[in-house]
């Protein structure tokens, strides 16, 4: 029988490791563990209701134990120390999860839907655009000619009977005497059900156009599953060719091309470890999946990842480059500066300070082009940055370059 497990965060751990239970942590003071604390962490309570009868076998082995020397030995320091940060396994019933699995669903709809529900950068829709500017049109003509209507019927009392325009109540007592059906109430009636209609439809209309369109990586990647399973008749996938009338539920990430594109990286890379090693299944896996999106499936041309790890490894790559554009030009330019102070000479300084200068617009290009591919600044954040950029390292140039003695 294969061993029980249980998952915590993002990771899957076997009870079988889970087996020694660690120190109670010195914190935890309530002696029925069902505490509260301040961060909103509820406890499991233990059962000490049930109690058990010890056999004979127990009671010897007992006083075997205690007739014996008990060899204990005192923890060390380490354990001491790390033992109190370690928590309490969880029970299978609080870790245990439920996992929708593509092959386990009948193919068709049902699996297209288990697949694009799978991963969010997946859930690609039509806005049917087209369609709403249709309703839209013919609502808006359809208001058009009540309101026509109305400017006639208003002209016509304000030459006849100039009354039943001040006066709402004198307007509803002659429009009832004279028995018409199209008085100017059930106009203004109709006019009211069609504004509201209109005004609903025209909401969500904006509301739709709002959502982002998909990436190219992400709708191919759609119509790759498409072409691989084909889990539509060829009649019913008119739907996703529409590319341009299709729609993301996804909101974009900040830098949401360069977080495909590290995933792309990684799942070569992935391929080629696994090419090398001779391994069954790729090494980074268990790194950039969680043991949930990987038991979602176990087509090996699927490949979800996990947005949190992703976003790790993106933040770590960012405060490299913004570590590379701070550090490189300052040393470079404090190098330029440091030859030119032992050579003396006034050509050799002018040279290392147009050399420095040329360092300056260089970096500043490399930021700006680093802010606009890994960020969503608009315009006027894009020149501030860079110009606040460009300013430090004219404030360096200033410091190594300035008047000497």
């Amino acid at each position: 029988m294969a061993p029980s497990r249980s998952m915590t965060g993002d990771t899957m751990v076997m009870a079988d490791e889970k087996a020694q239970q660690p120190p109670t942590s010195p914190t935890n003071t309530d002696a029925s563990g069902d505490t509260l604390r301040g961060d909103a962490i509820i406890e499991i309570e233990e059962d000490d209701g049930s109690t058990t009868r010890p056999s004979e076998d127990s009671r010897n082995s007992s006083v075997n134990e205690d007739a014996q020397p008990r060899d204990t030995k005192r923890p060390t320091v380490l354990r001491r120390i790390t033992g109190s940060f370690k928590s309490t396994p969880e029970p299978l019933d609080i870790t245990e999860i439920n996992t929708r699995k593509l092959e386990n669903t009948p193919n068709g709809f049902p699996r297209l839907a288990a697949f694009q529900s799978s991963e969010a950068n997946f859930g690609l829709y039509r806005s049917f655009s087209y369609l709403h500017s249709r309703i839209l049109l013919d609502l808006q003509d359809e208001i058009t000619m009540l309101e026509k209507e109305l400017d006639e019927i208003d002209w016509d009392d304000f030459e006849a009977a100039p009354e039943r325009l001040r006066s709402r109540e004198t307007d509803v007592s002659m429009a009832s005497s004279e028995g018409t059906t199209r008085t100017r109430r059930v106009i203004l009636r109709e006019i009211k059900e069609k504004l509201m209609e209109y005004d609903e439809v025209l909401i969500k209309a904006r509301e739709l156009e709002a959502f982002q369109k998909p990436s190219d990586r992400n709708y191919r990647s759609v119509r790759r599953y498409h072409h691989n399973t084909k889990p539509l008749m060829d009649a019913e996938m008119d739907s996703i060719r529409s590319k341009e009338d299709t729609v993301s539920l996804r909101s974009g990430r900040e830098w949401a091309t360069f977080d495909g594109g590290v995933e792309t990286v990684i799942g070569q890379v992935d391929r080629g470890l696994k090419w090398v090693f001779r391994t069954k299944e790729p090494p980074l896996q268990r790194i950039f999946r969680t043991p949930a999106l990987r038991a979602k499936t176990t087509n090996s041309f699927i490949s979800l990842y996990s947005s949190s790890r992703i976003d790790q490894l993106i933040n770590i790559l960012i405060t490299f480059v913004i570590f590379i554009l701070l550090v490189i030009p300052v040393t470079t330019m404090y190098h330029l500066t440091s030859t030119s102070d032992s050579s003396g000479s006034a050509g050799a300084d002018s040279k290392d300070t147009l050399n420095a200068v040329g360092v300056l617009i260089v970096f500043t290009l490399l930021f700006s082009a680093a802010m606009s591919i890994l960020t969503k600044a608009a315009r006027h954040e894009l020149f501030a940055a860079s110009a606040a950029y460009c300013a430090i390292l004219v404030v360096f140039i200033g410091n190594f370059t300035g008047p000497r003695d």
